[in-house]
């Protein structure tokens, strides 16, 4: 099975979405996956990298992902950074994403940040 890895403190951190653990986000949250991951709620997030941490580490649990989350915040990621460079990569390996797709949700990310710095 592919994973999208990254290394964490020195530990090696494995990612990927599975289509059982996709049905169970589903089932949990009454939302299409491809619409639930684009809702930038801090739960969503948790739940992700929940679920996404499962496929190497059974019964992962929800304060395991939080433990994940806040130890990528205090390597120096934002929020922005762990779903396009964490999350949404790792939905890129498990085929939810292609690899032109999250490189043009990237680039409009920065279009409009640079757009947005214009108006001010």
């Amino acid at each position: 099975m592919k994973y999208y890895e990254f290394d964490l403190d020195g530990e090696t951190i494995k990612l990927r979405l599975t289509s059982n653990d996709s049905v169970a986000i589903e089932k949990k949250t009454g939302v299409k996956l491809l619409d639930f991951v684009q809702d930038y709620a801090m739960s969503t997030i948790i739940t992700l990298l929940m679920y996404m941490r499962r496929s190497s580490i059974p019964n992962y649990s929800e304060k395991d992902a939080s433990i994940l989350y806040d130890k990528l915040v205090d390597a120096g990621y934002t929020m922005q950074q762990i779903l396009y460079d964490v999350i949404y990569e790792g939905l890129v390996v498990s085929g939810f994403l292609s690899k032109v797709e999250l490189e043009e949700m990237k680039n409009a990310l920065i279009e409009n940040k640079e757009k947005k710095k214009q108006e001010v």
